[in-house]
């Protein structure tokens, strides 16, 4: 039986409304992904552009199965599959979203504290990264304890910020396009499944984040209306830019220079626009990172709420602040993202964020799949199943994708959540018997 929790305060009912919901999915999807991924997808060809037009579609396959088994409620997912495949596969849902949420956040404090450090210093002196990265933890964590309000505002300022650099990529490239400029080739790689899956894992991981508007518990306001569109509306957005992008690059800048710059839509603005354009990105690049984590950092309250309420984590975790934030969720991501980094030290900025990416990636398709179970076992539309089996069939080729090396730490922290899970159940406090009609 659940430990007895205290209920959200009322301040904390429908705090998010729609542009704060759109600015959840749009700014948790774009972190660092698109400013730096064409390097790694340059050497693909046009196995890349077709990773993205099925990382894309399958991602707005994915946001519409969530609709609908969400049903236009803002009961949160949590309670959702909860109702549907029962309290474990739901647990096991929420806690990967959870652990998924806490080392993303890691992984893009690490980036932000690497491209913080590189701008103000030529030869950053050693160990400014990770502090940077600490303070960008300290500095989120901080807003999301004095209200979804305050988060929400930094999440919509943070959108219109980071879409500056996106919107002039996507004109230049339109422009390009009109005035009939000559394409580049390019890279010769042949189109195999191999390199197409390659491709798929590499783009996965920057179109995370679509699912996180419908996390909260009872803080979305007009629901039936606000998560279609947070949820279509923000993928769709997104994934637009990403594809327009990404494929437009290599068809204006040689793909060879696209694999060895560190930031190639800065140097499409640069090019085009000026040479203080390639800084100002990396600019607008940290300020889309930081949103990105505060865009985790939001919903990471919420997951540890949902848990707690049903006894899967110790009864903690359902306090609230004054500003209705479940705060020890938020402080133990705090505390979990800097202890990896720390922990982490000798892989290097670099390889600390590759490693940290997968362990994320593969957290988050196991809250597709179980998401993805759920909205089979609802369905009762015919006219839905080729968008479900579509998620479906995404979710396992991304799954086949991200490889082994995935698994092997996932794995590991599903069977550290049932283990809490068991503990938490085990020393719950029974609530009292009800009583007995008289006779």
């Amino acid at each position: 039986m659940a430990t007895p929790v205290s209920p959200i305060p009322q301040r904390a009912q429908g705090s998010i409304g729609l542009a704060t919901a759109l600015s959840l999915v749009i700014g948790t999807m774009i972190g660092g992904g698109i400013f730096v991924l064409p390097a790694s997808l340059a050497p693909l060809g046009w196995n890349a552009a077709l990773g993205w037009i099925i990382s894309g579609g399958g991602a707005l396959c994915l946001a519409a199965t969530l609709r609908f088994l969400m049903q236009d409620s803002g009961e949160g997912f949590h309670a959702v599959a909860e109702r549907e495949l029962g309290p474990i596969p739901a647990f096991l849902a929420i806690w990967a979203f959870w652990t998924a949420g806490l080392v993303s956040i890691a992984a893009l404090s690490v980036a932000a504290g690497s491209v913080a450090a590189n701008l103000a210093f030529a030869d950053p002196p050693p160990g400014l990264e990770i502090a940077i990265a600490l303070g960008v933890l300290t500095l989120i964590a901080g807003v999301n304890l004095a209200g979804a309000r305050s988060a929400g505002f930094m999440q919509v300022a943070s959108v219109v910020v980071k879409l500056v650099p996106l919107v002039l990529a996507v004109g230049l490239i339109g422009l390009f396009a009109v005035a009939g400029g000559e394409t580049r080739p390019m890279a010769p790689a042949p189109i195999t499944l191999s390199d197409m899956s390659s491709a798929v894992a590499i783009t996965l991981f920057a179109l995370l984040g679509f699912e996180a508007v419908a996390i909260p518990v009872q803080k979305v306001r007009n629901p039936a209306r606000t998560l279609p569109i947070a949820l279509l509306g923000g993928t769709a957005i997104v994934v637009a830019f990403y594809v327009t992008v990404s494929t437009g690059l290599v068809l204006i800048l040689p793909w060879q220079a696209i694999a060895t710059s560190p930031a190639p839509v800065a140097d499409l603005l640069a090019l085009q626009l000026g040479s203080h354009w390639g800084a100002l990105t990396s600019v607008f690049v940290l300020v889309a990172m930081v949103g990105c984590v505060n865009g985790l950092m939001l919903c990471q309250g919420d997951c540890a709420l949902s848990m707690a309420q049903r006894g899967e984590l110790p009864g903690v975790f359902a306090r609230t602040n004054r500003f209705g934030i479940a705060h020890w969720g938020i402080l133990s991501s705090f505390f979990g993202a800097a202890l990896l980094i720390l922990t982490n030290l000798a892989r290097g900025t670099g390889d600390l964020f590759t490693f940290l990416v997968l362990v994320t990636s593969g957290g988050a398709l196991v809250f597709y799949g179980i998401g993805v179970i759920a909205g089979i076992r609802t369905n009762r539309r015919p006219a839905r199943w080729p968008i479900i089996l579509g998620a479906l069939g995404f979710t396992g080729f991304a799954t086949y994708g991200t490889g082994w090396e995935a698994a092997l730490w996932v794995w590991p922290l599903l069977g550290l959540g049932l283990a809490l899970r068991w503990l938490s159940r085990r020393s719950a406090i029974p609530a009292a018997p009800a009583a007995q009609p008289a006779a």
